[in-house]
């Protein structure tokens, strides 16, 4: 009975570390978009700042 008690409240432990595991790598996935897309943003207009500085 103890040992049923125990396992069930290491179950809801596992299950409650497993959502929040979850509940991070889709915050982390959508950081890591954002930051690529402000990388590829930053390097176009560095790209078209040093073609428009090399054609004057």
């Amino acid at each position: 009975m103890v040992q049923d008690n125990e396992f069930e409240e290491l179950k809801e432990r596992l299950e409650n570390v497993e959502r929040q595991l979850k509940h991070r790598s889709k915050n982390t996935k959508a950081i890591k978009r954002v930051l690529i897309a402000i990388l590829v943003v930053f390097l176009l207009l560095t790209t078209v700042g040093i073609l428009q500085f090399i054609s004057y």
